[in-house]
């Protein structure tokens, strides 16, 4: 009996040990969730919304913003800020790296070398560091040419899942590309992607204006009032 009793309270105990070690373990993974859920909902307060892959957004228009550059002296006149997916605005190559990441080794080299032989579009450095961080370091290692962000002030869709990591954004803010970048072959290629779109956009559009231009002119000959002149035929 005392052998029946003593496995009978060696068992009960192992059981309420596994239950406490459950119930722990449901505690930390509420915890984690509930800490999880916060920031959710601190993401989308702030207009960000949840993780998105960037690669998903190709072809979409990216949200218009303002950044600080930290290193204003590194171009030619200096600027404090960078607008980034403005209309309009120029063809980007947005190069995410960090001296941390193992992967990463040459592009700094590969972006001066880009600045120098000037590829048509805007160069620009986005750190995967503090600002503070990233500003020391440009500091340290400058690359005229080429402003220098941190990545994180950049709006939550362009931020990468990781680096290295290259987005390639269109005159008209539109998200072209997300790639891997290895070295300067990449970024030239990149850029020469972009010009060429660039380029296909202005034809598209001179071509509109001339068709336009065309139309209005055989109208006119025809002695037909411009579209805008026009009066609905009354109908008795």
């Amino acid at each position: 009996m005392t052998a029946v009793w003593i496995a009978s309270a060696v068992l009960a105990w192992l059981v309420l040990a596994l239950l406490v070690a459950v119930i722990l373990s449901v505690l930390r993974q509420t915890a984690e969730l509930r800490a999880r859920v916060a920031e959710l909902e601190e993401l989308l307060e702030a207009g960000v919304g949840p993780p998105v892959d960037a690669a998903d957004a190709i072809g979409e228009r990216m949200p218009e913003a303002t950044v600080p550059i930290l290193a204003p002296r590194d171009l030619d006149p200096p600027r404090s800020t960078l607008p980034v997916a403005a209309p309009d605005g120029p063809p980007t190559l947005l190069v995410f790296h960090s001296p941390t990441c193992a992967s990463c080794g040459g592009l700094e080299e590969a972006l001066a070398a880009g600045a120098a032989e000037g590829l048509g579009v805007r160069l620009v450095s986005a750190l995967a560091l503090e600002p503070d961080a990233a500003a020391e370091h440009r500091r340290a290692h400058p690359l005229p040419g080429v402003a220098t962000i941190a990545s994180g002030d950049l709006p939550y869709v362009l931020q990468p899942d990781g680096t290295p990591a290259l987005h390639a954004l269109d005159a008209d803010g539109v998200l072209r590309a997300v790639e891997r970048p290895r070295g300067l072959d990449d970024l030239r290629r990149a850029a020469r992607d972009l010009v060429r779109a660039a380029r296909r956009r202005d034809a598209q559009a001179d071509l509109d204006i001339l068709r336009d231009a065309g139309v209005r002119g055989h109208e006119e000959l025809a002695g037909i009032p411009p579209a805008t002149s026009r009066r609905p035929l009354d109908r008795d």
